[in-house]
């Protein structure tokens, strides 16, 4: 009975031997039964992801056991499928926290790990198995330790700095901002900007939608649902509102500029548009 439960748990870890981007569900296994394939339209929202499963009786599974929190059995399951999907990424060592040494990597069931230390790194190969491996490097306390969401992909094609219009940004120059980036055209606007971030917010926001880092939720202005047949292009963005009320509103504003503030003010902001996950 033993053998067979620990031959269990190993399968549910066997995964690909690198790291998968995009989710990528090739050679995915579901996290309640490792030996069969990860499915798309079977997930759940997890840790500010997705972790994927064979069927629906799993789903239900996962759901009832994450719960059970620190006691949850495939949490750690989970948080590594996370990893080999590419919706999170290491940001230091799971066993400290600290920075990473590039000279300190492991491989744990697919995932290419780092770790501050050689002390660290003995730890884990050292550990006996694949399970008690993934254990201290994907239990929920080390994987907060030493992991993070990846961070949308900023599409810079055609945006420009918000300083200096005719200019366009770089990936070089950029300033984190609302949990995401602004970018800009050189280091002198970027550091304008640093220093007063709310004085350019209306800017900021809508470049955050327009570099598809943030994306809309509900209408600006009411927080409701929005219609798709009540569209207009604002400073660039596409922005839907729920009635033709509230378009009326914004299109009936003197100038691009008027506009652009009511739709990427704060409170605005706030009400219609969301991080994109």
């Amino acid at each position: 009975m033993f053998a067979k439960t620990m031959l269990a748990l190993i399968a549910a870890f066997v995964m690909v031997t690198t790291t998968v981007a995009d989710e990528d569900l090739t050679g995915i296994k579901c996290v309640v039964k490792g030996k069969k394939a990860a499915k798309a339209d079977s997930s759940v929202e997890y840790m500010g992801g997705k972790v994927y499963f064979c069927c629906g009786s799993c789903v239900k599974a996962f759901k009832e056991d994450v719960k059970l929190k620190d006691k949850a059995k495939y949490a750690t399951k989970a948080n590594h499928q996370l990893v080999l999907t590419g919706q999170f990424i290491q940001k230091g060592c799971p066993i400290s926290g600290g920075a990473v040494d590039e000279d300190q990597m492991t491989e744990v069931g697919g995932a290419k790990v780092g770790f501050c230390c050689e002390k660290c790194l003995k730890k884990v190969n050292d550990a006996e198995g694949l399970e008690a491996k993934a254990t201290l490097v994907f239990a929920t306390a080390a994987f907060k330790k030493g992991f993070e969401k990846k961070k949308a992909e900023a599409d810079l094609t055609d945006v420009k700095c918000m300083m200096m219009p005719k200019k366009n940004v770089t990936a070089e120059q950029a300033v984190d901002y609302q949990g995401g980036k602004v970018y800009f055209c050189c280091k002198r606007c970027a550091g304008k900007f640093a220093k007063d971030p709310e004085k350019y917010s209306v800017q900021a926001n809508q470049q955050l939608v327009a570099t598809g880092q943030y994306v809309q939720t509900g209408c600006p202005f009411s927080g409701g649902d929005v219609d798709d047949s009540e569209s207009t292009e604002i400073a660039g963005v596409t922005v839907k509102f729920c009635c033709d009320k509230c378009k009326g509103k914004v299109n009936g504003a003197a100038s691009d500029e008027d506009k652009a503030e009511m739709v990427f003010n704060k409170k605005a902001f706030d009400k219609g548009f969301a991080a994109k996950k």
